[in-house]
């Protein structure tokens, strides 16, 4: 009979704590979800942060690699304008006139401005080309700054300061230069946009 009573008093045991050791299984199943779940949340959260930090390091290359092509625009546009523009008047006084009245509009129209395109202001220009070229990191634009100052100075090199020569076939070279010059300045600007297009 004591087995019996034995028996019946681990069934009322069992019984009794039976939904106790329910509630502490599952509290014990749920501390462990839990836990589960704020390790994957943690996981995210350090992939979303580390996605913020290169979302934004990428906005500040990008931004970076803007000024740098706004400074580019900046250098070089007025130059490459003034020389355009010198070169142009030069043909069209060359082209034009007879050999006596060259000289005299070339001092008048010409001269001034082709003076003040000096070998050392070109090269200022090409120096801080190159330096923000290297801060891009960019070796075609690099190459394409150095072709397009050489271009100029080229282009700058076939005219005639006395004005002995004339006519058009002393013009074509210079138109010749001026439309590679234009050539050039598209393809450096062409190739910085397409170099920012790709960062981004």
């Amino acid at each position: 009979m004591e087995n019996t009573a034995q028996s019946i008093d681990i069934i009322g045991l069992v019984k009794a704590s039976g939904p106790y050791l329910v509630a502490v299984a599952g509290m014990l199943f749920s501390f462990i979800q839990t836990k589960r779940v704020a390790e994957i949340t943690k996981e995210k959260d350090l992939e979303i942060t580390k996605l913020q930090q290169q979302s934004v390091i990428s906005i500040e290359i990008l931004k970076s690699k803007s000024s740098a092509i706004l400074k580019l625009q900046e250098i070089y546009s007025p130059l490459f304008a003034k020389v355009t523009a010198t070169l142009n008047v030069y043909c069209c006084v060359v082209s034009s006139k007879k050999s006596e009245d060259i000289k005299t509009d070339l001092s008048e129209r010409f001269a001034d401005d082709y003076n003040s395109l000096t070998f050392e202001s070109r090269k200022i220009v090409l120096a801080e080309a190159i330096a923000i070229c290297q801060s891009l990191k960019d070796h075609n634009c690099y190459e394409l700054a150095v072709k397009l100052d050489n271009k100029m100075t080229e282009a700058l090199a076939l005219v005639d300061i006395p004005g002995a020569c004339a006519g058009s076939e002393h013009v074509e070279p210079i138109y010749t230069a001026l439309r590679e010059l234009n050539l050039l300045y598209v393809a450096f600007f062409f190739r910085l946009a397409e170099s920012e297009a790709a960062a981004s």
